[in-house]
């Protein structure tokens, strides 16, 4: 049973005491790489509150390109995120902690970027990594590629899908729309460099972010997309 007082009341050790009504922040613990996560590395640990984030997608690569065309490459999606409060009577003595890897980029020409690694905590909390965007051909004629979707968070108390990265488009003899990667809860989307006749892919930010897709003009030669950004678990130890 919860207790309510008024700003001026006396706060009573009755109040201050009771059990499982007020939980003290001790401090946050970031898993940038996989491991294990040990209750008892946590004298008087009473709850956690975990947030996962998913890996970004992989933007895709674009061919070379002749006179008259262009090719452009979609971006990644975002990774999804969950979060959970978790009680230590709920705990194991060790959780398993993953962090997904941000997918690879399509490598030069035509090819698609791959889908980011989901991360998770135990049982109790995952964030899927976002997917991959397509590549793009040479031509001048239209063609849409599409973005890779973002990633979706599950089991947790709150789950939120990552953005899905943005299609690109090729127009009659001239890029339409351009391939930004999507964002996640802790990242923004990622541009294209667009300022450029030609540009490879770019990184998705962390983390989460999916990566942006390669472009080409009239007369360049291929690029590759880039690796999505990586995943994180996030662990708010309270007592």
């Amino acid at each position: 049973m919860s207790s309510a007082y008024d700003a001026g009341d006396e706060l009573t050790a009755e109040v201050l005491d009771a059990p499982n009504e007020r939980y003290w922040y001790s401090q946050t613990v970031y898993f940038t790489a996989s491991g294990t996560f040990q209750k008892a590395d946590y004298p008087g640990l009473r709850a956690v509150r975990v947030k996962v984030v998913g890996a970004g997608g992989g933007s895709g690569g674009c061919a070379t390109t002749g006179a008259g065309q262009c090719a452009c490459g979609a971006g990644g999606g975002g990774g999804g995120y969950s979060e959970k409060w978790i009680l230590a009577g709920s705990l194991g003595t060790s959780e398993t902690v993953t962090v997904g890897a941000g997918g690879g980029g399509g490598s030069a020409g035509a090819n698609a970027g791959s889908a980011g690694g989901s991360s998770s905590f135990g049982s109790f909390a995952t964030g899927a990594g976002g997917g991959g965007g397509e590549g793009g051909t040479a031509n001048s004629t239209i063609q849409n590629l599409k973005g890779g979707d973002g990633g979706a968070g599950s089991v947790g108390e709150l789950n939120i899908k990552g953005s899905d990265g943005f299609n690109a488009a090729r127009g009659l003899g001239a890029i339409a729309a351009l391939g930004h990667g999507g964002g996640s809860m802790m990242a923004t989307m990622t541009r294209t460099n667009d300022a450029d006749a030609v540009g490879a892919g770019r990184t998705g930010s962390t983390y989460g972010g999916g990566a942006a897709g390669a472009y080409a003009q009239a007369s360049q030669t291929q690029q590759a997309g880039a690796t999505g950004g990586a995943g994180i678990v996030i662990v708010e130890v309270y007592r």
